[in-house]
């Protein structure tokens, strides 16, 4: 279970492309995770549809993104031992066929079992990349294999409103699906020609680490499915999420305790004690409270309080999409010349700033006010997650490279999860409270409370057959006036948290040492006589 950070020799006679596996790696990564943006964006879409129930329609995309962990820390190993090439092109073609049916059955336990099968192989796109991008590509193609590898966190997060939006103006809800059918066929082309052909290492395959693969993969899952079904069900007040934390709780650890008996196992321990193998992950973890300031708090905000439709949000939310196209390529290529720490930590710090720029959020506030933030934003994202990723894949060294590109995909998946989960229940119990400090101040019966009702009340029985019910309408405005309210200050402080949280994450950086020379690194000076 072990690579070097260096690509293996290709027989003379064999002819592939780098470039097109560049461009496979950049759609595997797309569908990964547009797919998932997608899916969740226009679960109401589908939803009504299929005629699924809130409870069904939600355990889809549960069940989607859960599977995808199962294999987060044994797939960079599976891409070694049976090469990136075979993995890939047997995973897209499961995913692609797949991904015809959901449109096609309405029976609730059907969609869950496909969408766990597409979910297992797509899980596998990303952490083949970093075996690809080490493995196969020469030296010069590794800064972009990494700028298409970091590409996909931003932008495509972003853009997944717009391409919901269309299929939801144009009644074309079924490719929330089907997009993935040609998007996949094309990426198995170019893996078929962009991909050198590996013989398996059987003696590898035979000698993997198994037990670990399970225990570790399906412990993840099964945490994953309690923290994304945890708001929905109130967390410890379900018995539900109590099983399943207990569950995948004692699961991981089943995993850690074979890893510490096996003879090879999957997952190196010993190097978890090595500051640039443990603290990326985490770093990746605050990186995605910064992106949930985006993913979710200004969409929320655009829908419950502004009433945006999709289509409105998608035209806000490009505003951070977009600019990537310019922002990746030239951070990637920045990062040849200075430290990724360094980088890391404006990136950071960028972001921080920008949630900080929204905390003057009011209701009147649309898509242009959170403009210059947004900008602000798309810069630290870009520059955080290239340098993020480009340091983690730099310290990549014989011996090291399973446990980082596991370590690095759980998190992304599971620290997304933990971000969006908290922010959400932090979004969810505070507009309680601040509904209930509000309301507080507007008892029935008193003074305030009846000088608005009676206001509102006059206000709406001047509009033509308002007279009859006007009081009541009034005090359903005014509960309504009183939630949007509450809902502001929540997402204000919610922009507060997320700002202290990836300031705070920048001590992190402080423990993080340089790693080994190699074509990731920064040229070093001569030392001087």
């Amino acid at each position: 279970m072990t690579v070097a950070l260096a690509p293996t020799a290709t027989p003379a006679t064999e002819k592939h492309h780098p470039v097109l596996g560049i461009a496979a790696i950049t759609i595997g990564a797309l569908l990964s995770t547009i797919d998932t943006r997608v899916t969740n964006v226009g679960l109401a879409d589908i939803r009504g549809s299929l005629s699924l129930g809130f409870d069904e329609g939600s355990w889809l995309t549960t069940a989607y993104s859960a599977a995808q962990l199962v294999l987060c820390l044994s797939a960079a190993w599976l891409g070694i031992v049976m090469s990136p090439r075979r993995v890939l092109l047997s995973t897209a073609s499961v995913f692609m066929v797949a991904s015809v049916f959901p449109p096609l059955t309405s029976d609730p336990t059907a969609l869950l079992v496909i969408q766990i099968v597409r979910g297992l192989a797509v899980g596998t796109f990303i952490p083949s990349t970093i075996a690809f991008i080490v493995r196969e590509l020469p030296p010069r193609w590794w800064t972009w294999g990494i700028a298409a590898y970091a590409f996909r966190f931003v932008f495509f997060q972003n853009v997944s409103s717009s391409i919901e939006a269309f299929y939801d103006e144009n009644g074309l809800w079924q490719w929330i699906f089907w997009q993935d059918v040609p998007a996949t066929l094309l990426m198995i082309v170019l893996v078929w020609f962009g991909m050198r052909r590996q013989p398996i290492d059987m003696a590898a395959l035979r000698a993997g680490d198994w037990t670990g693969i399970a225990f570790g993969g399906i412990g993840l899952a099964v945490l994953y499915t309690g923290l994304d079904q945890g708001n929905r069900l109130d967390w410890l007040n379900s018995g539900t999420i109590v099983g399943l934390l207990v569950a995948g709780g004692l699961l991981m650890l089943a995993f850690l305790v074979n890893e510490l008996l096996v003879g090879r196992p999957l997952i190196d321990h010993k190097l978890l004690l090595h500051p640039n193998v443990l603290l990326p992950p985490l770093i990746i973890t605050v990186y995605q409270f910064g992106v949930s300031a985006t993913a979710f708090i200004v969409p929320d905000y655009l829908t419950r309080v502004q009433g945006f439709r999709s289509l409105q949000i998608a035209d806000v939310v490009n505003w951070i999409a977009l600019p990537q196209f310019v922002l990746v390529p030239l951070m990637a290529w920045t990062l040849r010349y200075l430290d990724a720490r360094l980088l890391l930590a404006i990136g950071l710090a960028t972001v921080a700033v920008a949630s900080w720029m929204n905390t003057d959020l009011t209701h009147d506030w649309t898509g242009g006010d959170f403009l210059p933030a947004l900008l602000v934003g798309a810069v630290g994202l870009a520059l955080a997650v290239t340098s993020i990723v480009t340091f983690g894949i730099s310290n990549i060294r014989p011996g090291w490279a399973i446990t980082i590109a596991g370590m690095i995909q759980t998190g992304r998946l599971f620290g997304a999860e933990l971000g969006s989960a908290f922010i959400q229940t932090y979004v969810r119990t505070h507009e309680q409270i601040a509904s209930n400090l509000v309301g507080q101040q507007l008892k029935a019966g008193g003074f305030s409370a009846d000088q608005r009702t009676a206001l509102l009340s006059d206000v709406l029985g001047s509009r033509a057959g308002g007279a009859d019910n006007s009081t009541g309408e009034a005090m359903l405005t005014l509960g309504n006036l009183v939630r949007r309210e509450a809902y502001v200050l929540a997402y204000i402080d919610a922009f507060w948290l997320i700002a202290w949280v990836v300031t705070a994450g920048l001590l992190l950086l402080i423990f993080l040492e340089p790693p080994p020379p190699n074509h990731l690194t920064p040229p070093r000076l001569p030392p001087v006589a």
